[in-house]
């Protein structure tokens, strides 16, 4: 998934399962699939995957899936997956056994949001830390760089290119966005 996000550090958070084709006509390499439900995740993730798409499911956000690791051995056999984005350390356990990639979301609301998140990530391990809300990534970085070597994604509220440039800066190496405009950002926009 780095090296994905290296050639394109958007994740294209995919929120209405009538984007699928925009999705796969953009720039991106790696798509978080945070809508649909039981009867057609396993549909959207092999279409995105169809077309080389990294594909990230937040299970916390499908409907009628339940959130535990039978889900999580579902999508990875029947949907092909490649990871998850959850806030939950047990579905990151569970994800991680199956051999898929973890992300787990860190909410950097307030000083005590970012502690909770803190010691959440220190049992759990995850393999990609994401910090919500994502413009908040320059002013927590370094806090969660202290404690923790994994890389960083932002989601939640990036709607500018100047945005993308800033958190990039601060060290994040993706931004997650539903903002289809930045879908197709390139390093030298």
């Amino acid at each position: 998934m780095l090296a994905a996000l290296l050639e394109c550090p958007i994740i294209a958070s995919l929120q209405k399962p009538a984007l699928v084709p925009d999705v796969i006509a953009s720039n991106v390499r790696v798509v978080m699939v945070s809508s649909g439900n039981i009867l057609n995740i396993v549909d959207i993730c092999k279409e995105l995957r169809k077309h080389n798409k990294f594909v990230l499911v937040h299970i916390d956000l499908i409907h009628g899936m339940g959130r535990d690791k039978f889900a999580i051995r579902y999508l990875k056999e029947k949907a092909g997956i490649d990871g998850i984005v959850t806030p939950n350390g047990q579905l990151i356990a569970s994800s991680q056994k199956e051999g898929l990639v973890t992300a787990q979301r860190l909410f950097a609301h307030d000083t005590p949001s970012v502690t909770s998140g803190l010691n959440a990530v220190s049992h759990s391990n995850p393999d990609f830390i994401e910090i919500m809300p994502g413009l908040a990534v320059p002013e927590v970085y370094e806090l969660i760089r202290r404690h923790f070597q994994q890389p960083i994604i932002a989601a939640g509220l990036v709607k500018k290119h100047k945005d993308v440039k800033q958190i990039l800066k601060a060290g994040a190496v993706g931004i997650d966005t539903s903002n289809q405009n930045l879908w197709n950002y390139s390093m030298t926009t």
